[in-house]
């Protein structure tokens, strides 16, 4: 699953902190990084790390498979 969405309720950001206290999570940059097949640059990671907290900020849940490509298709199309 590639969804990105804000914790439910208190219990679910309890158990996701604590699931990161046990490393249990994976960086933003691994993870960007596993979709690329590269490691992405300050710019590209900055605009994904905004669009992941505009989401939260909206209570909107993206696919961020889906958000990387987008990004790097409008990178495609500009360059």
């Amino acid at each position: 699953m590639t969804g990105v969405r804000h914790p439910k309720d208190d219990e679910e950001c309890r158990k996701a902190r604590l699931a990161l206290a046990l490393g249990m999570g994976t960086s933003l940059v691994d993870v960007v990084t596993e979709f690329l097949g590269h490691e992405p640059d300050e710019a590209f990671l900055g605009a994904v790390k905004n669009r992941i907290e505009f989401a939260q900020e909206t209570q909107e849940t993206i696919d961020l498979k889906v958000l990387i490509k987008q990004m790097v298709d409008l990178q495609n199309e500009n360059a």
